[in-house]
């Protein structure tokens, strides 16, 4: 039986997180939690294999100028509502193509605003407690998106998979995945890349963010969350409130 991710361009990197394995030995639920990219991207009959997974709730990570501008398209699922803000953290960054265009100092600096950007993402971010608060109260299917799927999703995705149980190793896998999925567009990307300033490292590596993710940045999420917190279990209880009643709650909900 075809399976219905294979009808999807891997560019518009979806996902079902259903079936990535726990510590416990559990696995998440297929067709239960959903990440992806730009829902405005996906074409007619890439529209009808979402309507297929009945989606119940969706919620968009990009900025307000932007899901008003390009809209997701109209499946009958209901959007989570939430003020598009991440604090004040990303105001200072540029992350327009001029932005990830710079070369020389301005490149190495952009490159540390971006890292401490997304390494301080999962603190005080309104989505994302908006986010886990749907999937606490079982408003599944659930998709999760962004532009290209693989920043605030990705992020967003090591949360969760964090507070189901997954190892630093299994969530660290799933966020660099974008990579395999994106690998086409961060080709052509780095391509443009080295036909213009192949020996400015700073610009080099902005062009392969514009389209994927750096392990290193990934890695420095998950260790500045141990240092801050000391676990996931421990991040949950400080940045959600859960306790452990809440933790077995959700997963309950969503491990097998």
């Amino acid at each position: 039986m075809e399976n219905k991710t294979d009808l999807l361009r891997q560019e518009l990197n979806f996902r079902d997180l259903g079936g990535i394995q726990m510590k416990d030995g559990r696995v998440v639920k297929k067709e239960t939690l959903l990440r992806a990219g730009g829902l405005h991207l996906f074409n007619k009959e890439e529209v009808e294999v979402l309507r297929s997974y009945h989606i119940h709730t969706i919620i968009d990570f990009r900025a307000p100028y932007n899901w008003k501008k390009k809209k997701d398209p109209e499946i009958g699922a209901v959007y989570a509502a939430y003020d598009g803000k991440t604090a004040n953290i990303g105001d200072s960054i540029d992350f327009s193509a001029k932005g990830f265009g710079q070369t020389g100092e301005a490149a190495q600096e952009q490159l540390r605003k971006v890292r401490y950007y997304y390494t301080h993402m999962p603190y005080g971010y309104n989505a994302f407690h908006v986010l886990m608060k749907e999937l606490q109260e079982g408003h599944t299917p659930f998709l999760f998106h962004c532009a290209k799927g693989k920043d605030r999703t990705g992020i967003a995705a090591m949360i969760i998979l964090g507070a189901l149980g997954a190892d630093d190793e299994t969530i660290l896998k799933d966020y660099m995945l974008s990579n395999v999925y994106r690998h086409a567009a961060i080709a052509e990307r780095v391509q443009e890349g080295r036909n213009t300033h192949p020996e400015d490292d700073g610009y080099m590596k902005l062009m392969y963010l514009r389209e994927g993710v750096s392990e290193e940045i990934g890695q420095a999420i998950i260790d500045l969350l141990h240092e801050k917190c000391g676990s996931w279990e421990n991040y949950m209880k400080l940045e959600y409130g859960w306790d452990e009643t809440a933790l077995d709650h959700f997963r309950s909900s969503y491990l097998e």
